[in-house]
């Protein structure tokens, strides 16, 4: 029997149950019940969930999180899951066919969770709304926009077309913590991992922008509390990948599905700079640019974890037996390269140089918060700054060494830069006498002495054998890392005490001078030798390798710009014979071997002519390459 065209037309608006009770009455043939069984068996399959277009009125209910939206194939769901804290619940993208916990991919309300009162509908206006009660906790803000319909696609886009199929709203272009394959994140888009409940803070992949150049970066940002103060000194960037110049065009942070990951630029996407190069990828990532809606055969993500770490993860069906997620590259090697993994403490790492503790810097206290995390508070009856009535009254106010410590700083901090302070010291002296400083950094580049004068300590130390952190803090407070604040009562030891630990006192120091003087020893004859090697080497011909650490020092971190030519930048610097330098950074330096750039650099270094400047260094460091 023909079906009426009537009954097309009907279904939307009448339940399935109401249907099949008409068609039921209808049904006087066989041939009819067979269609009614089979209409009843794809309501048994698809009772769980919701596939294809959902239309306008659509709705889904916290209290129903087994009826989610899903893609055609079913490889994403969208909907209502549990989030961590109990009878509170996330709207967000999952991998729908994964055993195990959800995998969230995106999520609308990370930062403000929704009761199982809570419901999400696509309103007749075209407004996807997050209600949870009266309150709206999230909007799509499309209304009026013509949206007809919402897909879950493939790829892992919740996307809202208009009756033409033109797209209006899309959780793409929306990123949360985590980038899909073919997804892509422009210069206006980042990645954000969720703020720390502790202090606040929280990571960010995203393009920073030069004046010729962009950089795709890790930062650390503090927490919105320092919204006001500019974004110079809100964030901190502790990983880049090489520089992008003189580009015209879009310019995409893309991860492509051969799991390459890396950036393209160019009026059609041609010119691309890998951060990471999968040994399986032979399209390139180019044409990740151009792909949407796509089945994958491999599930990949790249995510910026909450320790602000950049890390790509791959779905393997058979490790060992079980099924999981398998990293597959990672931006930072070191955890204590990371910027605020402490947030404002001092990061230490094991012995095995992977798993990482954490100090509290003198003036701090440890607390642990409701979630069961322990931080480093800064106590405002600790801090070291004086206020401008009393400017000059140092003797409120004391150094706390902190030994073989570093400081990540932006310049926003720096207050000063002594070059001629000698002892170590006369650092934590230039600090106190400021009553701006709060910290100052002492260290040795090239023999040479350096102290960086802080007006704030933001973004976390790490350990450093050459260099040394000065905290002020006031008199009455525990010299000790991370120890609670002591009153300034005049409790003293007894006399027995003291004889006891006297002569132990005078022994340590006399074993202590010795090693000193071994110390010395020892370092003064390496100097000597390296003195010596240096111009040995200078006087043959064969150019010096240099840190980028160095040539940040030697140029006054890139500060002075010479000129820029067809390759690159060159900068003013000077060596430590205070010999003046040109370094230039050569930009179109596309990975190749570090081996073959350095018979490269003897090559050249070998070449005199009263024409050529010679070539007298280098550096080769990771993604840098530069020429001295």
């Amino acid at each position: 029997m023909a079906v009426p065209m009537h009954w097309y037309k009907r279904w939307p608006v009448f339940s399935s149950s109401l249907l099949i009770l008409e068609w039921f009455s209808m049904a006087t043939s066989s041939y009819c019940c067979a269609w009614v069984v089979y209409f009843l068996l794809l309501l048994v399959r698809f009772s769980g969930c919701m596939a294809g277009r959902i239309g306008l009125g659509s709705r889904l209910l916290a209290t129903d999180q087994g009826r989610p939206w899903v893609s055609d194939n079913g490889t994403f769901a969208f909907g209502f899951t549990p989030s961590d804290t109990r009878d509170l619940f996330l709207v967000g993208i999952w991998f729908a066919e994964l055993p195990g916990d959800r995998t969230l991919v995106w999520s609308a309300n990370r930062n403000s969770l929704v009761t199982k009162d809570a419901i999400l509908e696509l309103d007749t206006t075209g407004n996807l709304v997050l209600m949870d009660g009266d309150d709206t906790v999230w909007t799509s803000n499309t209304s009026g926009s013509r949206a007809e319909f919402a897909d879950m696609s493939e790829s892992g886009n919740l996307i809202l077309y208009t009756a033409n199929n033109r797209a209006v709203w899309q959780s793409f272009a929306h990123p949360t913590d985590t980038l899909l394959p073919n997804q892509p994140l422009t210069v206006s888009l980042e990645l954000t991992s969720p703020k720390s409940p502790s202090h606040g803070g929280y990571y960010a992949l995203k393009m920073l922008q030069q004046p010729t150049s962009l950089t795709l970066a890790l930062t650390y940002n503090l927490p919105d509390s320092f919204d006001e103060s500019p974004e110079g000194h809100t964030n901190y960037s502790y990983w880049a990948s090489p520089d992008i110049s003189n580009v015209t065009g879009d310019v995409v942070a893309v991860l492509d599905e051969a799991g390459s990951f890396g950036v393209v630029y160019g009026q059609s996407s041609n010119g691309a700079i890998y951060v990471y190069k999968n040994d399986g990828d032979y399209d390139g990532l180019s044409s990740a640019a151009n792909k949407s809606n796509v089945r994958l055969s491999v599930l990949r993500r790249l995510i910026i974890e909450t320790n602000g770490n950049l890390r790509l993860y791959r779905w393997d069906n058979d490790v060992n037996g079980s099924r999981q997620w398998v990293p597959e590259w990672a931006a930072v090697s070191n955890p204590c390269d990371i910027a605020g993994i402490c947030g404002n403490g001092i990061c230490n790492l094991d012995r095995s140089k992977t798993n990482t503790s954490c100090t509290c810097l003198p003036g701090t206290s440890k607390i642990s918060s409701a979630a069961g995390e322990t931080y480093c508070s800064q106590n405002s009856s600790m801090t070291g700054k004086c206020d401008y009535g009393n400017r000059n009254r140092t003797s409120d106010f004391k150094i706390a060494t902190v030994q073989q410590t570093n400081y990540y700083f932006s310049y926003f901090s720096v207050l000063a830069n002594y070059s001629d302070i000698a002892p170590v010291s006369k650092c934590g002296d230039a600090c106190l006498s400021d009553c701006d400083c709060v910290a100052s950094v002492y260290g040795l580049d090239d023999e040479k002495p350096y102290c960086w004068i802080l007006r704030s300590l933001d973004y976390g130390g790490f350990e450093d054998p050459s260099s040394t952190l000065f905290v002020k803090v006031r008199s009455n407070v525990s010299l000790e890392p991370g120890g609670d604040r002591r009153g300034s009562g005049s409790g003293s030891s007894s006399v027995h005490d003291k004889i006891l630990v006297l002569p132990i006192v005078l022994s340590m120091g006399v074993l202590i001078g010795l090693l000193c003087l071994l110390l010395y020893y020892n370092v003064h004859r390496k100097r000597h030798l390296k003195r010596s090697m240096e111009s040995t080497l200078i006087f043959e011909g064969a150019p010096l390798s240099f840190s980028y650490r160095d040539l940040q020092l030697r140029t006054c971190n890139f500060s002075q710009l010479l000129g820029t030519g067809g390759f690159g930048s060159v900068y003013k610097g000077s060596l430590s014979d205070g010999t003046l330098v040109a370094v230039k950074k050569l930009d179109r330096v596309f990975p190749h071997g570090e081996k073959e750039f350095i018979t490269e650099v003897n090559t050249i270094g070998s070449m005199h002519h009263m024409n050529l400047v010679r070539l007298c260094g280098y550096c080769s460091e990771g993604s840098h390459r530069y020429g001295v």
